[in-house]
């Protein structure tokens, strides 16, 4: 009897001990709702006007494109230096005479660029396509009055002498592009005849970049190192 009674108990010890304890169901989590976006709201902040292109850093720029060209023959970078340059409103100064032409031109560039395409029809007609709108003229400009260009033949180891009216505090640059494999220079000096900037580097396209302190008149030498006269674009702003 009494083992019988000890084996219940133990029986109902191994059904109800530790081991046997009670499993809880889990319970479900709902997911987080994801977060809504906010509706998007119309950008209505003033924006600032666009920076003023600059006339004289694009010029420049068509002058190195066109080097480029010549280098490695290639007819649709010379279409491009062409473009660049014919976008640029100029103003001719007094002592450049009416239809004066020189190699840093967007017309001689167009032609440069049709001896480079080589009979391609379809290149070629892409050529007088810009050139003709080039020819209608610059009725309106990103770059508002552009440069002022003089067109000057300065003769060998010589130099040309102009002044130019600046304003004090305000950028004035001076680049002359003269014939390809000339030695140009470009000398800028005050009325004491301090000298401000000069660009003497054995190239044919001297750039001069100063910030008068003063506003005033200021003296501008191109000179031409070489033996051979050259036909030189002088631009200014």
């Amino acid at each position: 009897m009494f083992y019988r009674i000890l084996s219940v108990g133990v029986a109902i010890g191994a059904i109800t001990g530790p081991g046997a304890a009670a499993q809880s169901d889990p319970v479900a989590v709902a997911p987080a709702a994801e977060a809504q976006p906010d509706a998007a709201m119309p950008d209505t902040a003033p924006r600032p006007n666009p920076a003023p292109l600059d006339p004289f850093a694009q010029a420049i720029a068509a002058r190195q494109v066109a080097e480029f060209a010549r280098h490695e023959r290639d007819p649709r970078a010379m279409l491009t230096a062409a473009r660049m340059l014919q976008q640029i409103p100029v103003t001719d100064s007094a002592d450049t005479a009416v239809g004066t032409q020189a190699a840093f031109s967007s017309a001689a560039l167009f032609a440069e660029a049709k001896d480079l395409a080589k009979g391609d029809a379809a290149l070629l007609m892409q050529i007088q396509v810009a050139q003709s709108t080039a020819s209608r003229g610059v009725m309106t400009s990103a770059f508002g009055k552009g440069l002022v260009r003089r067109v000057l033949d300065v003769n060998p180891r010589n130099a040309y002498r102009f002044n130019v009216t600046a304003k004090g505090g305000e950028p004035l640059r001076i680049g002359a592009i003269g014939d390809i494999g000339t030695n140009m220079y470009i000398r800028l000096t005050d009325t004491s005849g301090r000298q401000l900037c000069l660009d003497d580097n054995a190239d044919y396209a001297p750039v001069c970049a100063v910030t008068p302190r003063v506003s005033g008149s200021y003296r501008v030498d191109i000179g031409n190192k070489s033996a051979a006269r050259s036909r030189t674009v002088v631009l200014s702003n």
